[in-house]
């Protein structure tokens, strides 16, 4: 059996312990249960991630990454500034329809994680951050009364949708921020709305 290269070892542990602390929880799955859902050693695991923490804010980074990569391309496949707004909640709408939906993995961590100083909560707090700066951008561009007030009620829609639809039914409630983002998008957006 040929050696994994150090790269592949670390795609093979950020991927196990993305499924594992989606699931269950950061605090929730011990290194011992990475390290054996992996199938490598110890050693193998703390050469690409020395502490927990390292590994659970990798974790959240590639959740963020993953996140922007998705919402863009939505984002990019409409032409106007306002249905590029509007592409960001369809996609929400969908993942929370899943079978397996636990929630935003930001959110989650900032739970898990309240205190400012742990590695994992500054990088949940950084990409809402990024979001509501992007939804500012988009908001510029659709001719929004003021883009500023309504990249903030987008991520408060956002994030309230996310929490919602993880204690109960996120298909409905998926639905429903669609709805309001759509109304709140016209209404800012006034005579230029699609």
């Amino acid at each position: 059996m040929a050696r994994k290269s150090g790269e592949e070892n670390r795609r093979n542990v950020l991927e196990v312990a993305t499924r594992l602390f989606y699931q269950q929880g950061i605090r929730a799955v011990g290194m011992d249960t990475v390290v054996k859902e992996c199938g490598v050693g110890n050693a193998t695991l703390y050469r690409q991630f020395p502490t927990k923490d390292s590994l659970a804010t990798a974790y959240v980074q590639g959740r963020a990454d993953a996140w922007f990569e998705r919402m863009q391309q939505a984002a990019d496949e409409r032409r106007e500034p306002q249905d590029k707004l509007l592409a960001v909640f369809e996609v929400l709408a969908t993942d929370c329809a899943g079978p397996t939906y636990r929630g935003c993995p930001m959110l989650n961590t900032n739970t898990e994680f309240p205190g400012g100083a742990h590695p994992a909560h500054i990088a949940a707090v950084t990409h809402k951050q990024q979001v509501r700066d992007w939804f500012y951008s988009l908001a510029v561009d659709a001719a929004a009364d003021d883009a500023a007030q309504l990249a903030e009620e987008l991520l408060i829609i956002l994030n309230g949708a996310y929490a919602t639809a993880a204690v109960l039914d996120g298909a409905t409630y998926g639905k429903r921020a669609v709805d309001f983002a759509r109304r709140i998008i016209t209404d800012a957006c006034g005579a230029h709305a699609a």
